[in-house]
């Protein structure tokens, strides 16, 4: 684009001059920021003239230039440098008021490069967390490498390793599992590497969405006028209508036998097939990309369906329980019968079909695959199945404490853990066993009396309660 982007922050202002989306130059109303600043850090002698006629700091810089006072070279490296701090703290700015000009035709330009993309990174290692954490609303996002990485970027330890475990497009919550960072340590450099151009969000809201860019100085061709009543994008198929296609979604996923056919991939599937027939699915099946159908008995399915789905790719993208799972099914198979659990009746409730299973009973289903996802040591299928039973049938305590007891394993996601253990005591305070579950997790999240207090009260409960009894002693002498 072409044009003035004009920033103000309460008394502060600032304007950045861009043509064709190359950025020309910057500048602030902050003294700090002003040119003659510069010039006297970088020794300019105090009896020089500085022309304070100028009218900006842009001819200062020229006029010093045309009266020999510095070379080209010196003044283009102090304006690099003042024009870099200026977006430095233009860019940490997250309230204000912005506007763009069109109209606005600058004539003059740096002469040397400003290391954008560094800057950008830069600027997300230090923006506020909570800004950062709004900017990501879908866990079922996608997020791949760029197709040409930048060689100029001086990326930390961090940041490389993350940029290392996106071989292939990766949903957001996924990426975030297998970082080996706490979760908004993670988000934030997900956040700069995509900022700086080394990582590609699906989705990202466009603030000059509607706005044309300028391509080129040149006239251009008019575009042949789209006919009367039709958009510029009429020969795309139509979109269609979302309940009919989750409807359809999970009636074909209800007649899935096996974890190849609900990822819809042969047995013979290389593992990089059944990454990305996963994401194909994840991008076009998330709950999150149906937010109109949110909180209806159509949504909780789709969120049930979803689990199975993970479960499935779980199962098949780890070498050994792959192995076990493709031995149990040729067993099963040959007898004639389906491998348990990989049945699963996903009639939506509300077809009109006669046959919809209820949402308890398909939570019980998801419970189900989510212990035994559990017993696997598959935390990630177990966590999303537990979640959907917990959705399907959140006044049902068994579906909300194992769901935190697969959350608390984890340690980004503790805090949600605390929440839904204490929705299950709750809902079943006499539970001995849910409060062992949540002093635990007390033990973990590092608050050892309020962990003494729920296992005092399992005991109240169940004195005859052997785990509570051995994690009591723990406590008391300091062991974990």
């Amino acid at each position: 684009m072409t044009g003035a982007l004009r920033v103000r922050r309460q008394r502060a202002r600032a304007v950045v001059y861009l043509r064709g989306g190359e950025l020309l130059y910057a500048a602030a109303n902050l003294r700090a920021l002003r040119l003659i600043k510069y010039l006297k850090k970088h020794g300019l002698p105090a009896d020089v003239p500085l022309n304070p006629g100028s009218s900006s700091d842009f001819d200062l810089a020229g006029n010093l230039v045309k009266q020999g006072l510095l070379t080209q070279n010196a003044v283009d490296a102090i304006l690099v440098e003042q024009v870099s701090d200026v977006l430095r703290v233009l860019l940490l700015w997250t309230e204000g008021e912005w506007s763009f000009d069109e109209r606005a035709r600058p004539t003059a330009s740096l002469r040397a490069q400003i290391p954008i993309r560094q800057l950008f990174l830069d600027a997300a290692r230090r923006i506020d967390l909570e800004f950062i954490e709004g900017r990501f609303r879908n866990p079922g996002e996608l997020i791949s490498a760029a197709k040409s990485l930048p060689d100029d970027l001086r990326l930390s330890a961090s940041e490389g390793f993350l940029v290392s475990r996106v071989e292939d497009p990766i949903a957001l919550a996924e990426l975030l599992s297998v970082s080996a960072f706490p979760e908004s340590a993670a988000r934030r450099i997900i956040y700069g590497l995509t900022l700086a151009g080394v990582l590609e969000r699906e989705n990202w809201f466009q603030a000059f969405r509607g706005w044309r860019a300028e391509k080129s100085a040149a006239p251009q061709k008019a575009p042949e006028p789209a006919a009367e009543g039709l958009a510029p994008d009429a020969g795309q198929l139509p979109e269609r209508d979302a309940e009919e296609e989750v409807t359809e979604f999970l009636e074909q996923l209800a007649r899935a036998k096996s974890h190849y056919e609900v990822l819809n991939v042969p047995t013979t599937a290389a593992a990089g097939d059944l990454k990305l027939a996963y994401y194909s699915l994840a991008r076009r099946f998330h709950p999150d990309r149906f937010h109109e159908l949110a909180r209806t008995p159509l949504h909780r399915h789709l969120e049930a369906a979803f689990a199975r789905i993970t479960q499935a790719y779980e199962i098949l993208a780890n070498a050994d329980s792959r192995a076990a799972y493709d031995v149990k099914l040729a067993a099963l198979t040959q007898a004639g019968k389906l491998f348990p659990g990989s049945e699963s009746a996903m009639q939506p409730t509300g077809t009109g079909n006669g046959g919809s299973i209820s949402d308890n009973a398909l939570a019980e289903q998801r419970f189900r695959e989510g212990a035994a996802a559990l017993q696997l040591g598959q935390i990630n299928a177990a966590i999303a199945c537990f979640a959907a039973a917990a959705r399907l049938a959140p006044d049902q305590a068994q579906n909300r404490a194992y769901y935190g007891r697969a959350l608390g394993s984890q340690p980004e996601s503790r805090r949600l853990a605390e929440t839904e253990l204490q929705a299950a005591v709750r809902l079943d305070p006499n539970n001995a066993t849910y409060r062992v579950m949540l002093a635990e997790l007390y033990r973990d999240l590092g608050f050892p009396r309020r962990a003494i207090a729920e296992v005092e009260r399992a005991l109240s409960l169940d004195g005859k309660n052997s785990q509570a009894r051995s994690l009591l002693e723990n406590l008391k002498s300091g062991k974990r």
